[in-house]
């Protein structure tokens, strides 16, 4: 009898829960504030519906904060609905329209362990990978975070990357490739950063250990040929001739442009203007320039 009193008082609390949505939101205690859409309406009684497009109007209207109280009203009132799918996947664009990076990572996350079918997916991976990219800002720390912590960038080119392999229909994939070129050059950058820091200390393993790295993960990044210059230079410093005579050969060979325009490049590169227009570095030299005489590179100018 004791389990069958318990059995209907369960039922009970279930027939009284299921009865919730005839309840305002303030009732329900989701929010402490009356709830309004754009025009002031109170939404104290809206349903499913109603919440949510007010929720796109304030994110049409860039008020993602607004737009994000809607979606989880939505969610929480009705989590079974065809809008809370919905809500739950524009709340991502929202964190991360709203700039709460950290916050946009969280809920793509959920969204993904939630509902990994999810005919827009790739969207939600193409929403981590721009979090994560804009995680590795400046912030309030300034100077170039690149130079500090390379974590979110490294995650970034990982999400970017399971959304070009696994959904190369995707109308984000194009965006998602550019990204990833761009990432590539900035670690490539960072490890070469700190392979002229290891060649000015005269860490000449060090230096050549990071350079090699480049060459390795990076390979098609702008760092490649000056990762070629610390490893001629540096082998040349450890005795080592042959690797170093094999470095230059790869460089005259592969990047026959860099040496004839390096000093140009680096102008570029550090944004100054332009003198000429590069040619890319990886093609042939023009008709009448040739390379010069084997020497050892020179560090970078900053």
């Amino acid at each position: 009898m004791r389990k069958l009193a318990l059995a209907l008082s369960i039922l009970m609390l279930l027939a009284a829960a299921g009865c919730g949505g005839d309840k305002g939101i303030n009732e329900t205690g989701y929010s402490n504030e009356p709830l309004v859409d754009r025009e002031g309406n109170k939404l104290d009684s809206a349903d499913a519906e109603r919440l949510y497009k007010s929720a796109r109007e304030f994110m049409v209207g860039n008020d993602p904060q607004r737009a994000l109280r809607l979606y989880a009203e939505v969610q929480a009132r009705f989590p079974f609905s065809p809008y809370a799918a919905q809500s739950e996947m524009e709340s991502v664009a929202a964190h991360y329209k709203a700039q709460q990076y950290d916050a946009a990572v969280s809920a793509a996350d959920r969204f993904i362990k939630q509902r990994p079918r999810n005919s827009h997916i790739d969207y939600i991976y193409y929403l981590r990978g721009l979090s994560n990219y804009d995680r590795n800002e400046a912030g309030l720390l300034g100077g170039d975070p690149d130079k500090r912590d390379t974590r979110f960038l490294e995650q970034s080119f990982t999400d970017f990357n399971l959304l070009v392999e696994n959904y190369p229909q995707s109308v984000y994939r194009k965006d998602a490739q550019l990204h990833m070129i761009d990432i590539r050059n900035r670690l490539a950058d960072f490890e070469i950063g700190i392979a002229e820091y290891y060649l000015r200390r005269r860490a000449y393993v060090a230096a050549s250990r990071r350079a090699e790295n480049v060459l390795k993960r990076y390979q098609g990044s702008d760092s490649v040929p000056r990762a070629l210059e610390i490893m001629e230079e540096s082998y040349a410093k450890l005795g080592l001739t042959d690797l170093a005579e094999d470095a230059r050969a790869i460089l005259q060979a592969s990047y026959p442009n860099y040496i004839l325009h390096r000093d140009e490049f680096y102008r570029q590169r550090a944004g100054d203007e332009p003198r000429y227009e590069l040619p890319a570095m990886d093609t042939a030299a023009a008709s009448g320039e040739s390379l010069p005489p084997e020497e050892s590179s020179e560090e970078s100018e900053e």
